[in-house]
């Protein structure tokens, strides 16, 4: 009886890879160890020779596609054209044009866009591109712009603190994400929903209990929290190291979110005097 295959590990999620090709669009998800095949689109008509009527309508569909993922916290896309062709150039154009949000620093779902010229039609050829030099600068590029804008968010709550609370423990961030429970199933609504919950690279990596971890980050997932896996290397990177290397941060949007902070806090005082 031969061995079971062993599972490739995936790694935390680093971008979204959309390749433009004339009769399809593919999506990729980009793990920081390897990527997954995540979408197929055919399109109705090659798209060299859609009218402006159709080609508007390709594009809407394409800003649909992207709006959940973006919600989710996948901020980084690469968007693939094959040589001499403009299909990713179009599409920003129209982004431009009737989606300027999603180009907008302020706006929480906006996101930062790379272009690159390659093929991604198979596994093959998507890790090829990957590895590429091409590929790493833009991915580096984008991936950092994501960051500092979330870095921004943290500034601003450390900042002030009616505008919101940070932690930066995994004891306080699984406290605060555990209160309604841990299996999903059995989630009870909580009282403070964090944006989002950051960490390094060389903190996931070097993390003495990884299991914990992993499974917070599920459970911050399965609750549809924002999480990011920053290079420590970074501005963002070397901001949340100094803080140690995790941090939960969220927007105090009412008296009762004060409240309700106010009240986490002070139980977390009473643990530590006893």
């Amino acid at each position: 009886m031969g061995k079971p295959k062993r599972k490739l590990k995936r790694g935390y999620p680093l971008a979204l890879l959309i390749g433009f090709e004339p009769m399809r669009t593919i999506y990729w998800n980009i793990f920081s160890e390897r990527a997954e095949l995540r979408k197929i689109q055919k399109l109705p008509r090659k798209n060299d020779n859609m009218d402006k009527a159709q080609l508007y309508q390709f594009h809407e569909n394409l800003v649909d596609e992207l709006r959940p993922i973006l919600k989710d916290g996948m901020k980084s896309v690469i968007l693939v054209t094959a040589p001499k062709k403009k299909y990713s150039t179009l599409f920003l154009d129209h982004v431009s044009r009737h989606h300027q949000w999603m180009m907008s620093d302020k706006h929480p779902n906006s996101a930062s866009f790379k272009l690159l010229t390659g093929k991604i039609s198979d596994l093959e050829e998507t890790t090829n591109l990957i590895q590429s030099s091409e590929f790493k600068a833009a991915l580096g590029k984008v991936t950092e712009e994501e960051a500092d804008r979330i870095l921004e968010i943290l500034e601003k709550r450390l900042n002030d603190e009616d505008d919101g609370f940070v932690l930066h423990t995994l004891k306080e961030i699984e406290d605060l994400l555990y209160a309604g429970g841990k299996r999903k199933k059995n989630f009870k609504n909580l009282p403070l929903l964090p944006e989002y919950v950051v960490l390094t690279n060389e903190y996931l990596e070097n993390h003495p209990n990884k299991n914990r971890l992993q499974r917070l980050l599920q459970i911050a997932k399965n609750r549809k929290i924002k999480t990011k896996v920053v290079d420590f290397e970074t501005s963002a990177g070397i901001r949340i190291a100094q803080l140690g290397g995790i941090v939960c941060f969220l927007e105090i949007t009412s008296k009762y979110e004060k409240q309700k902070g106010e009240e986490f806090f002070e139980k977390q005082h009473q643990k530590k005097r006893k």
